[in-house]
């Protein structure tokens, strides 16, 4: 039993079968078929043949040359912006190096507000000071004798000011920082 022809408006029994779509035709619409097939190929084969000229004239070696100038570029821009980079960031840390040096140490202390309402003093002579009461001392810090040193602590560390430096002590009175 043969096949009726793929075209819808033919009513022609089909008498071949296109290999390239699969599609059974009569005799007439099989020639129209091939007619546009080949038209379609015809280019193609005209752009292959360009291409495949274009292909032997390549000169692969310098191809690779022009791309491996282009990477070589590319990299030499990359390590110029690299050491741009670094050499603003070293300028950048000289600097503040050179600001923290130059500043020293800045302490952010806010004063010391005492009401007078809540200070009581107790007038004591010395005689009522029992000093024997008094274990021995610990350790001892050098300071000055020409004036007495302002000290302040908390419970970890002891801050005195000893004439020209800022002293920093640990609870063992180690001497742990001392600032100009």
């Amino acid at each position: 039993m043969s096949l009726s022809c793929a075209i819808e408006t033919c009513k022609c029994k089909s008498r071949a079968i296109c290999h390239c779509c699969n599609t059974n035709l009569c005799p007439d619409h099989l020639k129209v078929h091939v007619d546009l097939i080949n038209s379609r190929m015809n280019p193609l084969a005209d752009e292959i043949n360009t291409l495949d000229n274009q292909l032997s004239l390549l000169n692969v070696d310098q191809v690779i040359d022009k791309s491996r100038q282009k990477l070589d570029k590319w990299r030499h821009e990359c390590h110029a912006t690299v050491d741009r980079f670094y050499e603003e960031k070293c300028q950048e840390l000289q600097q503040r190096c050179v600001e923290k040096v130059e500043n020293g140490i800045v302490v952010d202390a806010d004063p010391l507000i005492i009401n007078q309402n809540f200070v009581y003093l107790e007038h004591w002579t010395s005689n009522e000071l029992d000093l024997s009461t008094l274990s021995s001392p610990y350790r001892t810090i050098a300071c000055s004798q020409d004036s007495w040193a302002a000290t302040t602590s908390n419970n970890h560390f002891l801050l005195i000011d000893q004439y020209p430096n800022l002293c920093l002590y640990d609870k063992q009175l180690t001497l742990l920082k001392e600032y100009p």
